[in-house]
């Protein structure tokens, strides 16, 4: 059964991610649109996920991840806090297709910058976003993220290379919901 509420937003509740969704999970990484965001280039194996949860989210090494639901209903979807060095974090985050549309990304992704600032006590968080990613880069643009460069043809998806685009958010930018 999965864990409590973590932190609840006006429609969307993080609840920390646990072994039992690892289903979940698995299904999401083989979603060919999510795959592709992430930069994966071949659907992950349940061996697979269980790596990703057992080095990022089951350890106590300052990553978060959470199981966005529904305000007391089912996942839409995941977002995750990774630690990188001088109190830094990368965010990643993926919505189920049948969520998107609905605003569910941007209250998820806003909760999740609440605990990285207030929580964490990050300095910056940056996200990393495939150029043809127009509404993940909307997420994050509408959060007050700041376009600080582009790495240009950094990934190879779909039989060709594409730009990641990198954009940070500092503490002191940061004024919580948009």
């Amino acid at each position: 059964m999965p864990g409590p509420v973590f932190i609840s937003g006006e429609r969307v509740d993080l609840r920390v991610t646990e072994r039992e969704d690892l289903d979940l999970i698995q299904r999401a990484r083989s979603d060919p649109d999510i795959r592709t965001a992430l930069t994966h280039t071949a659907p992950q194996t349940r061996e697979q996920v269980e790596e990703f949860y057992e080095e990022f989210v089951s350890t106590d090494n300052g990553d978060a991840s959470f199981v966005a639901c529904e305000r007391g209903g089912d996942p839409v979807g995941q977002v995750s806090l990774f630690r990188t060095e001088h109190d830094h974090g990368e965010i990643s985050y993926w919505l189920l297709p049948e969520a998107r549309g609905e605003g569910y990304a941007t209250e998820a992704v806003s909760l999740l910058l609440d605990h990285a600032f207030d929580t964490s006590g990050r300095h910056r968080v940056y996200a990393r976003v495939v150029d043809f990613n127009e509404a993940s880069r909307a997420v994050v643009e509408r959060l007050g993220f700041t376009e600080e460069g582009r790495l240009r043809e950094h990934v190879f998806l779909d039989g060709a290379y594409r730009d990641v685009v990198l954009y940070g958010l500092l503490r002191d930018e940061w004024d919580g919901a948009p």
